[in-house]
């Protein structure tokens, strides 16, 4: 009974609610947060983790390169009421029958069960606060950068680990450029593959269900294949780390959000617009660190030395 008052007043709140009255502004933004090719620089970085802010400047700067720091959007300080406005709202003509997860009430226990419950708002199924977060603040970066008339930006997570001198990335841009067409490219990602906890390549060749979402051509999610020496296309990929985002992938991936609202973490979401067009560099530049500190799971910044 009390979980059936929580999800009235939830859906009452958030009848009107749209997605991006959640996102988070890019204030007192720089000049000297562009590079050559690349119209402005991201780095996504939650206050409570300003150690590894500055593991990433310490690197980066060396060579010149010096990004935003966007505050990231911390999910494990989102409200009840903002969860469940940009999460998946279960209506008629949606598809159920498999698992997810809601929050239901104000101690911010995952409930799981089969997606069923019509005016329930649910993400896939294990999906914690801290992805939500990250969602939100990749998608808020987009928007900042559409709304200033950016063409090609770069955006990082604060796990990154340089591989190359990542001087080496306008190049790249000018390369692909070339070889495909300009207009011809909306993600490039600056490592081939996310990585395991070992280091090793973790590829991904398909897609996760959504109740609101089926692909036209789910074939497409496994192509791959080499665009000469220095890249691949491919159809899907785990981790968004570091990529240069171009105006069109920005355009496609917010109103893809917009239309969907949350319910796949942002790097399972960003390459099911129909039309994306994906590429990787062969060699790693700037990839992951494989054993980063991570805050998807829970907040462990508040336990102390984690």
């Amino acid at each position: 009974m009390k979980n059936l008052i929580w999800c009235f007043l939830l859906f009452f709140s958030s009848a009107f609610a749209k997605l991006e009255d959640h996102f988070k502004p890019a204030p007192r933004k720089a000049s000297i947060h562009s590079y050559r090719n690349i119209d402005f620089i991201y780095l996504i970085n939650l206050d409570q983790r300003p150690e590894k802010y500055l593991k990433c400047v310490k690197q980066l700067y060396p060579y010149q390169i010096y990004p935003y720091r966007f505050s990231a959007v911390n999910g494990w300080e989102l409200s009840l009421e903002t969860i469940n406005d940009v999460g998946v709202k279960f209506m008629p003509g949606m598809t159920g029958g498999f698992w997810g997860t809601s929050y239901l009430d104000p101690t911010y226990s995952p409930h799981h069960e089969i997606i069923h419950t019509e005016g329930q708002v649910y993400f896939c199924h294990c999906m914690g606060r801290g992805p939500i977060g990250i969602s939100l603040s990749h998608l808020s970066i987009l928007q900042d950068a559409l709304d200033s008339g950016y063409e090609t930006i770069w955006v990082m997570e604060d796990d990154i680990e340089l591989v190359q001198d990542p001087r080496s990335i306008p190049d790249l841009i000018q390369k692909l450029d070339a070889k495909v067409g300009k207009g011809n490219w909306d993600l490039l990602f600056t490592d081939r593959d996310t990585k395991d906890q070992q280091g090793n390549y973790v590829p991904c060749k398909g897609y996760a269900r959504s109740p609101n979402f089926e692909p036209v051509s789910p074939d497409r999610f496994s192509q791959e294949r080499n665009v000469g020496s220095e890249f691949r296309r491919i159809g899907a990929r785990y981790g968004a780390y570091s990529m240069i985002v171009r105006r069109s992938a920005m355009e496609k991936i917010l109103h893809y959000a917009k239309t969907h609202n949350i319910f796949l973490p942002f790097d399972m979401m960003f390459y099911l617009p129909e039309s994306m067009k994906l590429f990787t560099v062969q060699k790693d530049v700037v990839t992951t660190e494989a054993r980063a500190i991570s805050d998807n799971g829970g907040a462990n910044y508040l336990q102390k030395g984690n």
